[in-house]
């Protein structure tokens, strides 16, 4: 596998675990860019020319094939700057919209990245609703006795990960959602489970799933927002401009009827580009199914690994062969995550050390920060073994 991704032959050696931060590229989505720039590329929308159909073509290609992945209609795919763009643009459409108003409540999980609760602490503050918390049980699940209690009819939105990005726990959404009155607006944070197990929106019944492409092998600069059709009708946009608008006169405006309205201004074109070749690149290694099995193998071999060392190494959650990606954060004998994380890189192997944009989590964990692992298709267990050798070496 190694051998589809460049980086790996350029940097001889490189063990590179840090692919819940950002994936690698593979030569197919690299060459696949580049071949459209040098053939295809010029502005969408109203070109009647033949390289603006091509790449508006192209542009709704990647819409379909992510619509097929997540099993969505392409209509109700919205692309935006990133992820966290998303959660912003998402949270105040639902304040402009009304579906959220003074005295309301919200409901948010104490493990949700930033992205996801500054954008509504912001809008709490300005606008006089309330946030509150899921406790989580000493697994670090979601307390459903504490979310039933919470849950009153005061609250007009949930919004929870599907997988953490700090304990790469998967969590069981569509409990949740089962628990949920049809007047509950409910966003799912889906970065760290797209891009590794296989993601149904239908059979989660989500309002929202978001995501980011940078994550599953294409560039940065594209998010990815699943907004159910229904509510695409309902909510108001927060962003105008060019492709968004169906009429105007000197007196008003008038917008499109459909996801369209949403996407305002030039969008990502080669952003665009990029996913749709890395949806390509999934297809042609076997799909989410075989992403799967191959990082569950991996988690095992890890698992086994950090039992062994369970006395000098701290990990974030349990160490089971099921419900959990390739995400593993830690700490060794106390020792500072920054200086951990710097040890790995003289190594030649990249981890991310710090609070990985889940402070509320880590205080809830008593910790300032933690080292984290995160396994992708190229990942091997010679690069397991590699970062062991160097956990033994720090740990002594």
């Amino acid at each position: 596998m190694k051998k589809l991704f460049p980086i790996f032959q350029n940097n001889p050696g490189l063990v590179y675990l840090d692919s819940a931060a950002s994936t690698q590229k593979p030569r197919l989505v690299i060459e696949g860019v580049a071949d459209f720039l040098a053939h295809d590329y010029a502005n969408i929308h109203r070109g009647f020319y033949s390289l603006s159909e091509r790449s508006e073509n192209l542009y709704h290609q990647s819409k379909t094939l992510l619509a097929d992945l997540i099993n969505c209609e392409a209509k109700e795919i919205i692309y935006s700057y990133n992820a966290s763009y998303c959660f912003n643009l998402l949270a105040q459409a639902l304040i402009n919209s009304k579906k959220i108003q003074k005295g309301d409540a919200i409901l948010l999980g104490i493990r949700e990245h930033h992205s996801d609760i500054v954008s509504r602490q912001m809008l709490a503050q300005n606008f006089g609703f309330e946030i509150r918390w899921i406790k989580l049980t000493e697994t670090y699940d979601i307390d459903r006795d504490d979310f039933t209690t919470q849950y009153d009819e005061k609250v007009k939105l949930v919004a929870v990960s599907q997988i953490s990005n700090v304990t790469g726990q998967i969590t069981n959404i569509t409990a949740i959602k089962k628990r949920l009155r049809d007047d509950t607006f409910f966003i799912v944070d889906g970065s760290q489970s797209v891009p590794h197990i296989p993601v149904d929106v239908k059979q989660i019944d989500c309002d929202a799933l978001i995501m980011t492409a940078h994550k599953m092998f294409a560039e940065t600069g594209l998010g990815m927002l699943y907004l159910k059709h229904q509510r695409i009708k309902q909510l108001n946009p927060l962003i105008l401009g060019w492709w968004t608008i169906k009429d105007v006169s000197c007196e008003t405006f008038s917008l499109q009827g459909n996801s369209d309205k949403r996407e305002a201004g030039t969008p990502n074109i080669v952003g665009a580009v990029s996913l749709l070749k890395a949806l390509e690149f999934i297809q042609s290694i076997g799909g989410m199914e075989a992403i799967k099995k191959h990082e569950e193998s991996l988690v095992k071999l890890c698992n086994q690994e950090f039992i062994k060392r369970k006395e000098k190494v701290k990990i974030f959650w349990t160490l089971t062969d099921t419900q959990r990606v390739g995400v593993y954060s830690f700490e060794i004998n106390g020792k500072s995550f920054n200086k951990v994380a710097e040890n790995f890189a003289e190594e030649n192997i990249c981890v991310r050390g710090g609070g990985h944009c889940a402070y509320p989590l880590h205080k809830f964990l008593n910790a300032n920060g933690s080292v984290r692992i995160s396994l992708s298709v190229y990942n091997d267990e010679t690069d397991i073994h590699k970062f062991f050798e160097v956990v033994d070496q720090l740990s002594q």
